[in-house]
């Protein structure tokens, strides 16, 4: 009997340490758990103002070099050309700045503003840009008129090919159309059409101008790589050879004006013909809106800022900032 209750004693005794063997390896796990929760938080926050930082100095970059140019803004400046990474303590950083008037502005699509004659440019200068990049004449309406419903106020469809709120609501994971203008253009990808493969394929040559619906282009700053946007902006009248011919005419430090645009040979033979060309009164050699995408890299932590500015006044005035994900652009 003895033996027995030793027995069962030693049972227990082995069952209590076993218990606080678990435990304690729990407890261990939590306090891990705990302790990675607050260094993420603290990269985190050591990160955000690594970002401020690059955008304090790409905001005296701007201002020097723009005002240095009588505000014209070129390939040719510092602002233009991808900067770092560059080594800071607990981790790296570098950035680059987008002109925002070299990209087509996809706010431009917004039809509540009571100029239909603007409205209407916007839309070939979209579905030229489209046919460009060799989307099918379907898949461009399709683009273009899901584009215009998600933007305008109405709850009533632009074309057949359109989508409002139903079509929305009908979905696996049902919402609604934003009926606003879009703040950034990863927003695409929650529009009916814009599948991965047409965002990547259109994410080089668009962008957003918050609160904006202008699509004014700096010729100066459009990629020699995408005449695809001269074309667009020309709404289909000048080809891929002569939108080319007009980006490697352009200097080193980019055309003095506008008149010296309109006097090259590609744009005096629209004149020549007799072909509409009221884009030309949207066509700038100086920029205002720019975007910084900042690269931020601390301990374990690695994102993307972006800061949209707006050049005014004698000052860089933030208008919106988003922080994207590990994918470069995003």
């Amino acid at each position: 009997m003895m033996r027995k209750q030793q027995g069962s004693a030693i049972i227990m005794v082995m069952l209590i340490i076993a218990l606080i063997a678990v435990m304690a390896v729990q407890m261990s796990e939590r306090l891990r758990l705990q302790i990675a929760r607050i260094a993420g938080t603290d990269f985190a926050e050591q990160a955000y103002w690594h970002w401020l930082s690059a955008e304090a100095l790409a905001r005296q970059v701007l201002t020097a070099e723009l005002e240095a140019a009588d505000f014209r803004a070129h390939l040719g400046q510092n602002w233009a050309t991808e900067q770092g990474p560059f080594p800071v303590r607990g981790g790296v950083i570098g950035g680059r700045i987008r002109d925002l008037h070299s990209c087509f502005n996809l706010n431009s699509l917004f039809n509540g503003e009571g100029n239909e004659q603007r409205f209407s440019v916007a839309v070939d200068q979209y579905q030229s840009l489209l046919s460009a990049l060799e989307f099918d004449e379907f898949t461009s309406e399709r683009l273009t008129a899901t584009l215009i419903d998600w933007l305008d106020k109405d709850s009533e469809l632009h074309n057949s090919f359109g989508a409002e709120d139903p079509d929305y609501e009908s979905m696996p994971q049902p919402y609604q159309a934003a009926n606003t203008l879009l703040s950034h253009r990863s927003e695409l990808r929650q529009i009916i059409g814009y599948t991965q493969e047409v965002y990547e394929t259109l994410r080089p040559f668009v962008c957003v101008i918050p609160a904006s619906t202008e699509f004014s282009m700096n010729l100066n700053t459009v990629k020699a790589e995408h005449p695809e946007l001269v074309q667009a902006f020309f709404r289909g009248q000048l080809d891929r050879n002569a939108a080319e011919g007009l980006l490697s005419a352009r200097p080193d430090e980019g055309f003095e004006s506008v008149d010296a645009i309109r006097q090259q040979p590609e744009i005096q033979n629209l004149l020549s013909d007799d072909q509409t060309v009221s884009e030309l009164e949207l066509l700038t050699v100086e920029s205002k809106y720019f975007e910084l995408q900042a690269h931020v890299q601390y301990g374990d932590l690695e994102y993307y800022g972006f800061s949209q500015m707006l050049v005014a006044g004698g000052d860089v005035h933030i208008l919106h900032r988003s922080r994207g994900g590990y994918v470069r652009d995003e």
